[in-house]
């Protein structure tokens, strides 16, 4: 998917070899325009299965994929630097939630706006990977995580890359800007202490954590200071007043 090697064979009449490596992003855009020809709302996504992505197929796509991560600090890092690449009118996937951390991570994928997804098998051992199987214990996490996510739709939010550094900034922080609210994850094994919520209007926010529901009172912008304890993560929605 990433290239191809010079073509020699005399057959294809080649003005150079070289053309056919420099013409292989048309081949993405002859699959893009074609799918999108007969199906205008087609979705169109090239994986390339835990390689990195080459930016001479992305014009040619309307949504990318974690591609294979192997922990849930790969799909939040692959969600920032894909926005950062194709920005957010294209969709991010964060791949099967069944590759992050504990293989139920959802929080990961729905924090930095991507959308959810699952490589479950039903009925349970009906696969020949029995981790896969969607048993009843399972099934109540699915169930919880995928209505937020369609409760939120932070997947058509707009993620403001640029508030916090993924470097440097501690806890790790993510923030999407949508119908006026602004959306705050926070991941790490243990936090307790400040928390930092910038991007704010100089007005008043209702803070409530959109996992349980619970409100937390008010804060006020722009910038403004929450303290609060958690392990993994924190997803808070700043609601404007």
């Amino acid at each position: 998917m990433n290239g191809v090697p010079p073509c020699y064979n005399p057959a294809h009449h080649h003005a150079l070899p070289e053309e056919a490596v420099e013409a292989l992003p048309q081949f993405f855009k002859a699959i893009f325009d074609t799918a999108l020809s007969i199906k205008p709302d087609a979705l169109v996504e090239f994986c390339p299965c835990g390689t990195a992505y080459s930016f001479f197929t992305m014009p040619f796509m309307n949504m990318s994929v974690a591609s294979d991560p192997k922990s849930s600090w790969q799909v939040r890092l692959k969600g920032k630097t894909l926005k950062a690449l194709m920005g957010d009118s294209v969709a991010y996937f964060g791949d099967h939630v069944d590759m992050s951390d504990g293989g139920d991570d959802f929080a990961s994928t729905i924090g930095v706006g991507g959308v959810v997804g699952t490589n479950f098998t039903w009925p349970v051992g009906s696969a020949r990977r029995p981790r896969r199987d969607l048993t009843p214990e399972k099934e109540k996490i699915w169930d919880k995580w995928i209505r937020i996510y369609k409760a939120e739709m932070l997947s058509r939010g707009e993620y403001l890359g640029t508030l916090y550094d993924i470097g440097f900034d501690r806890p790790e922080a993510h923030a999407i800007r949508k119908n006026g609210n602004m959306y705050y994850a926070f991941y790490a094994p243990q936090w307790s202490g400040k928390l930092e919520l910038r991007g704010l209007e100089k007005r008043a926010y209702r803070l409530t954590n959109y996992e349980t529901g619970e409100a937390l009172g008010t804060v006020r912008g722009p910038v403004a200071t929450w303290t609060a304890q958690f392990e993994k993560h924190l997803l808070l929605e700043a609601k404007a007043e």
